[in-house]
C-alpha cells in the first residue's frame, strides 16, 4: 500500500474592487501576462496612416454631434480580434485615449475611474494606453490660442513573421494629443503627449484573440519654441483593458496595466492611476498584454482538458483526448476545490473544460444570488431560465464529482468526456438501500495531546466514479488514502477540510482514507459534506475514542474483530527498513504484510485473513507485530468470520 503525498493548500484572498461577489477576472483569463517589451523605440505612423479630422469625432445619441473633448469615431480593423468571448472587426476610438471595441450609446468618459466601474453606458470591452481628459486640437486652437494641432490616426501593417506566416496589425495612434489639459479654469497649451495602442492579429487557429501593446512617445510641445510653458500633466490618467463585468455589483473586470510584471490578481484588482511619462518606463519600451490560448469551440465544453495542454504550443496539442486528459486535470481541480478559490468560470476557461458531467453551470440573478442549472445539457445555451439575458451571464464550475469523472475515463470506465448520461455501473443488482450515499465516520483513536487518528468510510456499496468533500472542526495533519487494486483515491486538504476524488469499487468495510486531526472541542463535526455531486448535511460524534493499543503510537486496526479484512494504520517517525506481519497466538508466521525501506510517514495496509498461501485463516486471535529501526510493536486481532 503507498503513501499519499498529502497536498496542503493555502488559502489566497481576493481584494475586490468592491464588495461584490465576484471575486474573478474575465480578462484575467483571457491574457497570460502583462510585460514589458524592451528596446523597442516609439515609432510614429508613416505616410500611409489614415488621418481623422476632429470634426469626424461626436457623441450620441445620434453621433452627428461633433465633439472634440469626449467624441468617438468608427474605423474598421482589417481583421477580426477576440475579447471577453466576442469577435470584434470595428473599434470605437475616443478622444480620451482609449478604444472600445463594443459599439455605443456611452457616456462622455472623462470618469477616468469608469476603467475599474461596471455601469450603465460606461463604455465596455476598453482597450486604453492612457485615459484621461483630452482634447482633440485642431488649427483653429492654433490660430487662436496657440495651441499645438492634435492628430488622431491610425494604419494597418503587416508584419513578416517569417517561413510565409505574415501578421496583420492595427496600429491606433494620438499624436500632439492635449492630455488631462485643464487645471482648475486654466487650459495648459504645453500638456501634450504621444502615444500608441497596437493590436496583434491571432496567429492561433483555434482563436481570435491577439496580443495588445501600448507605446508612448515624446511629451510636450516639440519645435514650438514660442511655447516656454513646461507643465505637462501626466499624472492621474489609467492605463489598462476593461472586459464586460456585469454579472454582479459595481466592480469591473479589468487588468489594470500600470501592474507589468506582477500577478495578473494584481492586476485584475488595483486601482492606481499614472504619476509620471512615460508609463511603460522609456520611449523604447511598451506594455504587452499576451494572449491566453483559448479555444474558440463550444463542443469542447467538458472536455476535460484544465490545464489547456492540448492548445497550440502546449505539449498535447493536435494529440487526441486520451492523451490531454491527465492526472493534472484532476489536481487543479481538487485544489480549486480545497483551498475555495475556484477555477475561472468563464465560458471556455478552466471550469468550461473542467464540467465533464455538464451540470456546473450558474449565473447570479439580479439580487446577486447565485442561481445553479444542474439539468445536464449538450450545449451550454440550452436549457437556460428566461432570467438570463445574455449568455455571458453563464458561468461555470467543476468539483471533486468532475475530478472522479476524470479518473474514471482514464482508467477506460467512461468511454469520453463530456459524460452527459448518468448511467455508470453501480455495483450489479444491489437494491437502493445497500448503495452509498453518504460518508461515514469509523471508530477514532486518540493519539494524545488532542491528536486523533479518524476513518472515514461510505455507508454502503458503490462501484463507478465517487467524490466527496467536507469541512471539519479542527486542523489537519495528515491524510492517508485506502487505496486498493480495485480503485483509485486522490486525496487534496487544506487546514480544516479534505476533498477525495476516486473512481472503482469501494466497500463499506474499509474505509476511504483515514485522517489525522487536531481537535480541541469535545466532538467532530463534519460540515459542508458532499457526496458524489449531492449536498448531504453534518455529522458529528463525540470523542469517546478508543486509545491506542501500544505505547509507541504508531500502529493501529481497524476493525478491532476482523470479518473479512483489517486496516492497519502505520506512522513511521524515522527512515529505515520495517517489517509488519502476523502471527498466531503460538507464534508461528501467518502473513507478511511488509517488508521494505520506509521513509518517515504514514501507511495503510490491508490484511484480508489469509494467510501467505491465499487460504483463509480459522477465527480466533492473531498478532501482528511491526519490527524495524529499533521499534517492536504489537497488538491483536480478533478474526470472527
Amino acid at each position: 500500500m503507498k503513501k499519499f503525498l498529502i497536498t496542503a493548500v493555502g488559502i489566497v484572498v481576493f481584494i475586490a474592487v468592491t464588495v461584490s461577489p465576484k471575486l474573478f477576472s474575465q480578462v484575467n483569463g483571457e491574457y497570460k501576462s502583462i510585460t514589458i517589451v524592451e528596446n523597442v523605440p516609439y515609432e510614429e505612423l508613416g505616410p500611409n496612416k489614415q488621418v481623422i479630422p476632429n470634426t469626424l469625432f461626436s457623441l450620441g445619441p445620434n453621433y452627428i454631434q461633433e465633439d472634440s473633448d469626449d467624441g468617438y469615431h468608427r474605423i474598421d480593423l482589417g481583421f477580426d480580434f477576440e475579447m471577453n468571448g466576442e469577435v470584434f472587426n470595428q473599434a470605437w476610438i475616443c478622444v480620451n485615449g482609449f478604444i472600445s471595441l463594443s459599439p455605443p450609446p456611452f457616456l462622455p468618459a472623462k470618469n477616468v475611474n469608469a476603467l475599474f466601474l461596471d455601469a450603465n453606458n460606461y463604455p465596455v470591452n476598453v482597450i486604453a494606453p492612457f485615459w484621461g481628459d483630452h482634447y482633440y486640437r485642431d488649427e483653429q486652437n492654433f490660430n487662436e490660442r496657440g495651441f499645438v494641432p492634435s492628430e488622431i490616426s491610425y494604419s494597418l501593417e503587416t508584419i513578416d513573421r517569417g517561413d510565409g506566416v505574415f501578421q496583420k496589425v492595427m496600429v491606433i495612434q494620438w499624436k500632439n494629443l492635449n492630455i488631462n489639459y485643464r487645471l482648475g479654469s486654466e487650459d495648459i497649451i504645453s500638456s501634450v503627449a504621444n502615444f500608441q495602442v497596437r493590436l496583434y492579429e491571432s496567429l492561433d487557429a483555434f482563436s481570435y484573440q491577439g496580443d495588445i501593446e501600448f507605446a508612448y512617445g515624446t511629451v510636450g510641445p516639440k519645435n514650438r519654441p514660442d511655447i516656454t510653458d513646461t507643465r505637462v500633466i501626466t499624472s492621474g490618467s489609467v492605463i489598462g483593458i476593461k472586459g464586460e463585468g456585469k454579472l454582479v455589483g459595481e466592480g469591473a473586470d479589468y487588468l489594470n496595466g500600470l501592474f507589468y510584471n506582477q500577478s495578473l490578481t494584481l492586476a485584475g484588482t488595483k486601482t492606481d492611476k499614472t504619476t509620471y511619462w512615460p508609463p511603460s518606463g522609456g520611449t523604447d519600451k511598451r506594455i504587452l498584454f499576451t494572449a491566453s490560448s483559448v479555444f474558440n469551440v463550444a463542443e469542447w465544453w467538458g472536455d476535460g482538458d484544465v490545464d489547456f495542454s492540448k492548445a497550440r504550443g502546449n505539449k498535447h496539442f493536435g494529440m487526441p483526448q486520451s492523451r490531454f486528459v491527465t492526472a493534472n486535470d484532476v489536481r487543479l481541480i481538487m485544489k480549486s476545490i480545497a483551498s475555495n478559490i475556484p477555477l475561472d468560470p468563464v465560458r471556455r476557461r478552466q471550469a468550461y473544460h473542467g464540467d465533464v458531467n455538464h451540470n456546473g453551470r450558474y449565473y447570479f440573478a439580479n439580487d446577486g444570488t447565485k442561481v445553479r442549472i444542474p439539468k445536464q445539457s449538450k450545449v451550454y445555451t440550452d436549457d437556460l431560465p428566461n432570467e438570463i439575458s445574455s449568455n455571458k451571464q453563464v458561468l461555470f464550475e467543476a468539483n471533486e464529482h468532475d475530478a472522479s469523472f476524470i479518473l474514471a475515463y482514464m482508467a477506460g470506465r467512461v468511454v469520453e468526456l463530456p459524460w452527459l448520461i448518468d448511467t455508470v455501473v453501480q455495483w450489479g443488482k444491489l437494491v437502493d438501500e445497500n448503495k452509498a450515499n453518504n460518508i461515514k465516520i469509523g471508530d477514532i483513536i486518540s493519539l494524545g495531546n488532542s491528536e486523533y487518528q479518524v476513518p472515514i468510510y461510505i455507508n454502503g456499496y458503490y462501484e463507478g466514479p465517487l467524490s466527496t468533500r467536507f469541512n471539519f472542526n479542527g486542523k489537519m495533519l495528515d491524510a492517508v488514502k485506502n487505496e486498493t487494486e480495485k480503485n483509485q483515491i486522490l486525496v487534496m486538504t487544506g487546514d480544516n477540510n479534505i476533498v477525495l476524488s476516486a473512481q472503482g469499487v469501494f466497500e463499506p468495510s474499509n474505509p476511504l482514507m483515514i485522517l489525522k486531526l487536531k481537535l480541541n472541542e469535545s466532538q467532530l463535526n463534519l460540515t459542508n459534506i458532499r457526496f458524489n455531486d449531492v449536498e448531504t448535511g453534518l455529522l458529528s460524534t463525540k470523542l469517546t475514542s478508543v486509545e491506542f493499543n501500544n505505547d509507541n503510537n504508531m500502529i493501529f486496526v481497524t476493525p478491532n474483530v476482523v470479518a473479512d479484512k483489517a486496516t492497519i494504520s502505520v506512522n513511521i517517525t524515522h527512515n529505515g527498513n520495517y517489517e509488519l506481519a502476523i502471527y498466531d497466538v503460538q507464534g508461528n508466521l501467518v502473513n507478511t504484510l511488509l517488508n521494505s525501506n520506509l521513509n518517515a510517514g504514514s501507511y495503510i495496509y490491508n490484511w484480508d485473513a489469509k494467510d501467505i498461501s491465499g487460504a483463509n485463516v480459522s477465527n480466533g486471535m492473531y498478532i501482528y507485530r511491526l519490527n524495524g529501526n529499533g521499534i517492536n510493536v504489537s497488538g491483536k486481532i480478533i478474526v470472527s468470520k
